[in-house]
């Protein structure tokens, strides 16, 4: 696992292959149903028809979902902590996703104001000093190594302005995991050209492509998200800027069991709730 510690210290992202096999992946697909199911009964899901793209988004903590199974997984605490350096905090910007969803070039970060426009621009505000340790794990159920609908991913864009690192398709494999810096600029449901398969496009440009240009997902798209950090500053300052502002229904749906914090802590990692 060093080299991927490595990877992500001099691109803002790494891949861990085969941390999961594919029953572990048969078996997270049933659990995303089943969250997906609760979500819709309890109306914390959402349908929402894009025109070529359809995707159900929905609100609530995963901590309390049958997805969690996912973040309670020693593998990914430990990816978290190999990549932070010390115990991760979760407080609860984690969520499932079923179908292909929005693209654009982002970051995750929190905004800061600049000329009273809020932005995330490079090197404006306090998150791009060396001791931020903000991340987001991404698991895709389903190859996207040849296929459309993964991440796709500006390289060395946690320490370079826009458009000055080199864009790549993230070739993830339904097993395997990826993570990445906050501050690193990526796109998700990413598109795949039949005839330049490798070839990152722009968002605008993926949105308009018809059907017949692009190679599809091979089987219903599922992806779980989790953001985890070190608790110092950058995180409690995600959660009031970001976290609260942006995630207000999301966190009012989340009601947690009492005996939450011993859970986390049992699976080696702490958690700051957020109310």
């Amino acid at each position: 696992m060093i080299k991927e510690k490595s990877y992500f210290d001099n691109n803002g992202y790494a891949i861990y292959r085969k941390v999961f096999d594919q029953n572990e992946i048969h078996e997270f697909r049933n659990l995303v149903k089943k969250s997906l199911d609760e979500d819709l009964k309890l109306e914390r899901a959402e349908f929402v028809d894009l025109g070529k793209k359809n995707v159900y988004y929905t609100h609530g903590d995963m901590i309390i979902k049958p997805i969690s199974k996912i973040l309670f997984d020693k593998r990914i605490v430990n990816i978290a902590k190999e990549i932070i350096g010390e115990t991760p905090s979760y407080f609860g910007e984690g969520n499932y996703q079923v179908g292909v969803g929005d693209r654009g070039f982002h970051r995750d970060m929190a905004d800061e104001i600049l000329d009273g426009i809020s932005t995330r621009k490079y090197l404006h505000g306090p998150d791009w000093t060396e001791d931020y340790k903000m991340i987001r794990i991404g698991v895709y159920l389903q190859d996207h190594d040849k296929f459309s609908g993964g991440v796709k991913l500006e390289k060395g864009s946690n320490k370079l302005p826009f458009n000055k690192g080199k864009r790549v398709l993230a070739d993830t494999k339904a097993g395997d995991v990826v993570v990445w810096d906050l501050r690193t600029f990526h796109s998700g449901n990413s598109v795949r050209l039949k005839l330049f398969p490798n070839l990152p496009l722009g968002c605008r440009i993926e949105n308009i492509l018809p059907n017949s240009f692009i190679i599809p997902e091979p089987k219903e798209r599922n992806s779980v998200f989790m953001v985890f950090g070190a608790d110092n500053k950058h995180l409690d300052r995600h959660i009031e800027k970001h976290y609260k502002v942006k995630f207000k229904k999301h966190i009012s749906q989340s009601k947690y069991p009492s005996d939450i914090n011993k859970k986390c802590l049992e699976a080696g990692f702490k958690f700051k709730q957020v109310s």
